[in-house]
């Protein structure tokens, strides 16, 4: 029996969210047990051809009637529909990346959850328990919104393309230099203070260190970019972002380094980005809150690349002994900002992270070992397996 399915947000492969509805849809359909529908229009995709057309096939199927619907109707309207719908949510139980910007709802309602804000408002408490099932994307969202009261709530962590992130030779043009790769969008809970301080520091000892961030933000006017006012290392951190761009070489200067010892790039392929990823000696992720287990950090391990991570949050989902380097030193962090609870988000030591790189350095053979038990480690969450997993949370 064919089920069918809609999945309200966009997808695409220029962010996050846009690739997990890509790998859902891509996975279901696949299994050829599931119709699925797409409610948003489509955005970037930077795959493989063949990937395209099918997406793209899935697109065109309904893409004619909704139009008519659109036209019709007055943007933020409630559309009722005669599927199970699955919705992307976000901090109070907001609506993502729904464009044209409908309220759907259908003889099912499955609520997928990424939050980083525990303070939970009556209204998004009320929104959340409207749904028949939520998953959250770390155990520790689960744990928030049950304990704020929100039914109904499972745990399925987001999966890995193993076919583009996995352990493969590295280029030879970087070999004199100990690289450290960096990687997610540019706000105070990424922690981009924390790396550039603690590679400055890092590379007194060692002047070969090059940083090769990815920290380019298409959402600047968020909230969590403006939270950098509040960062230990660098208070006028927000000096250097603008409106629609960041001045990467007045914020790389301001951490002390030059232009030969870091590079930052706003954006790469999906595709090149495991490229860049095995450049590096180590890779960084000294996140204050992760509210999904971060795909970035995920996709490093999955390279096999030996990865740091601060032991808060979501990334307590993929921290197993062996497999990577905890930043255990966690300082809780309050920020006096009432529309954002920072409760169990972690500040990590800048001492222990040098100390974590240094250990890296000195000792590559047991680097290696790290970064070989991370990519097992990986190889165990393909998106397939995850999917699968998802599947009976979401009805299916």
């Amino acid at each position: 029996m064919t089920r069918e399915i809609a999945l309200t947000w966009q997808i695409g492969t220029n962010f996050g969210w846009g690739l997990f509805g890509l790998q859902i849809a891509l996975q279901l359909m696949a299994s050829k047990h599931v119709n699925t529908t797409l409610l948003s229009r489509m955005v970037r995709h930077d795959g493989d051809p063949i990937e395209r057309e099918l997406l793209e096939e899935i697109w065109r199927h309904n893409r004619g009637h909704l139009q008519k619907m659109w036209a019709t109707r007055t943007p933020g309207s409630r559309v009722n529909l005669h599927v199970p719908v699955v919705t992307a949510l976000g901090n109070n139980a907001h609506r993502q990346f729904v464009n044209p910007s409908f309220d759907y709802h259908g003889t099912e309602n499955h609520g997928l959850v990424f939050l980083e804000n525990p303070s939970i408002t009556d209204k998004a408490l009320e929104t959340f328990n409207c749904f028949d099932t939520l998953t959250a994307g770390s155990s520790w969202a689960r744990d928030v919104l049950q304990a704020r009261g929100v039914a109904r709530t499972g745990c399925c962590i987001q999966g890995v393309d193993l076919g583009l992130f996995h352990p493969a030779p590295r280029s030879g043009y970087l070999e004199d230099r100990f690289v450290i790769f960096s990687g997610g969008k540019l706000e105070f809970r990424k922690g981009q203070d924390i790396v550039l301080k603690a590679v400055s520091r890092f590379r007194e000892r060692h002047p070969e260190t090059l940083l090769i961030g990815l920290w380019g933000n298409l959402w600047l006017g968020g909230s969590f970019v403006e939270l950098m006012r509040h960062s230990p290392h660098y208070p006028n951190f927000l000096n250097h972002v603008g409106e629609t761009q960041i001045d990467w070489a007045g914020l790389i200067d301001a951490a002390g380094l030059t232009d030969d010892d870091a590079k930052v790039y706003d954006t790469v392929e999906n595709r090149a980005l495991p490229i860049l990823m095995r450049q590096a000696d180590v890779a960084l992720f000294p996140n204050r809150c992760e509210g999904g287990t971060n795909m970035m950090a995920m996709q490093a391990m999955a390279c096999g690349v030996p990865s740091i991570l601060s032991a808060n949050t979501g990334h307590l989902d993929i921290i197993e002994d062996g497999a990577c380097l905890p930043l255990t030193r966690q300082q809780p962090i309050s920020l006096g900002d009432a529309k954002i609870s920072t409760e169990g988000w972690g500040e990590s030591d800048i001492d222990e992270i040098v100390d974590a790189l240094e250990t890296v350095y000195q000792d590559r053979k047991t680097a290696r070992q790290i970064g070989a038990a991370g990519a097992e480690l990986m190889a165990r969450y393909s998106w397939e397996a995850q999917i699968a997993e998802l599947a009976p949370l979401i009805g299916l």
